[in-house]
């Protein structure tokens, strides 16, 4: 049996590689090197650049238009020209596969066959991660990082202590990865950090870990800060982009999608270099926002219905074929994802905490980053990351049993 699960695993992701690298070799013989969204333009403009100039500057000039790590992923590719586009796409073909591996790995060690199969089936099929394989925006790197974050988090409730310092260094430098990836991620690193410290029980040990999550971004963040501030006289942490954001989500034009027309067209911005504008812009929408907060309330039931939307917002894909796959996978996920959070909560005698640690771990960025983008743009883009989860957890349906070694040697592991 244990043979049989092992050669299912693979199968699965194989065969996750197959119809990603499939899809992109499809739209590649449509299209060839044609980029369908700004965002894309914008990261490949970055990625170009760095390679042609040794700036990761956009082609307007802008310094912190994006967070620096996807535009130095695509940046292994740009060297080739229009060529290193497939290879970037193929890449992310490779980096969606890995990904099912990692699910399935993680919960054929922790749980049991049945829900790694599944699990990892799920996300083999998810034709949100496979459409996305195709667009060069920062979904599926960061779908990869977050998964990982959340592996390592959970293995720090479970492992032997000779195993944890692992975990946490992995935790540090995962939480790095994921918030140089997407500036949004900030709070949920935050809350992550918070959640691991009040679970430990001897808080001398979570204070040490808790430092060397901060030292690790610190020092991460560094070069980054310091970089900007000589080209830009700000540090801009998480990017120059966040005002830009926020005005598109509050501004008079805000519909709850996204429209930035407005940058051309507002004379507040006229002259302003690209921290003043963000400054700006981000003023200009708190300012509305204060003025009609019930104004804020209606846009963030219309975001959170255009993010948890069956179907896609897009007007040519709303109908046929693709709406009703989209529909059907998305419905069931939700509601096998919600089952098994109910099932483990009404558990009154589990083998341990760790499933519930688990859903918690899987929860918290799904609840976060839905309330984010109720307040930001609301998009079936941004819950593309949250998909994954919500496979894991509609898996935990399954488990029977958790397989979690005993703790040994913890009192020789301090910082562990």
């Amino acid at each position: 049996m244990k043979q049989k699960s092992i050669n299912l695993g693979g199968l699965i992701c194989l065969t996750a590689l197959a119809v990603r690298a499939a899809w992109v070799l499809y739209r590649w013989s449509q299209d060839g090197a044609a980029l369908e969204y700004p965002d894309e333009e914008l990261h490949w403009q970055l990625a170009r650049n760095l390679i042609t100039d040794g700036a990761l500057v956009s082609d307007d000039g802008r310094f912190a238009a994006r967070m620096p790590l996807y535009p130095l992923f695509l940046a292994l590719f740009a060297w080739s020209g229009s060529i290193g586009v497939l290879s970037a796409r193929i890449a992310q073909a490779l980096l969606g596969a890995a990904t099912v591996w990692i699910v399935h790995a993680f919960m054929r060690k922790r749980f049991d066959r049945r829900a790694a199969d599944v699990a990892a089936g799920l996300f083999c099929v998810d034709p949100f991660t496979i459409f996305f394989s195709n667009l060069l925006l920062t979904e599926i790197l960061y779908v990869f990082l977050s998964v990982a974050l959340i592996i390592c988090a959970w293995s720090l409730f479970t492992d032997p202590a000779q195993a944890k310092f692992r975990a946490v260094l992995g935790v540090a430098v995962l939480g790095l990865a994921a918030l140089m990836t997407r500036p949004s991620a900030a709070g949920w690193i935050l809350m992550l950090w918070l959640f691991l410290w009040l679970s430990e029980t001897r808080r001398a040990r979570a204070s040490r870990r808790a430092c060397v999550y901060a030292t690790v971004m610190l020092f991460g963040f560094l070069p980054w800060g310091l970089r900007n501030m000589s080209v830009l006289g700000s540090p801009a942490w998480l990017s120059a982009n966040g005002g830009v954001t926020l005005y598109d989500a509050q501004g008079p034009q805000a519909d709850g999608g996204s429209c930035q027309a407005f940058i051309n067209e507002l004379p507040e911005l006229v002259g302003l270099d690209e921290i003043e504008r963000d400054q700006t812009l981000r003023r200009l929408a708190a300012e509305r926002m204060r003025s009609d907060p019930a104004r804020v309330i209606r846009l963030a039931w219309t975001k959170l219905l255009r993010t948890w939307n069956l179907v896609p917002n897009v007007a040519e894909h709303r109908g046929g074929m693709t709406a009703v796959i989209s529909a059907l996978f998305t419905a069931s996920v939700i509601i096998a994802a919600l089952w098994g959070l109910i099932r483990v909560m009404r558990e009154k005698t589990p083998p341990s905490n760790g499933l519930r640690r688990l859903h918690v771990l899987l929860w918290l960025p799904i609840v976060y980053f839905t309330l984010v983008h109720c307040v930001f743009i609301g998009s079936v883009r941004y819950r593309v990351p949250l998909m994954p989860l919500l496979q894991i957890a509609a898996a935990t349906v399954l488990v029977r049993q958790e397989r979690i070694p005993p703790p040994r040697g913890d009192e020789q592991a301090d910082l562990a």
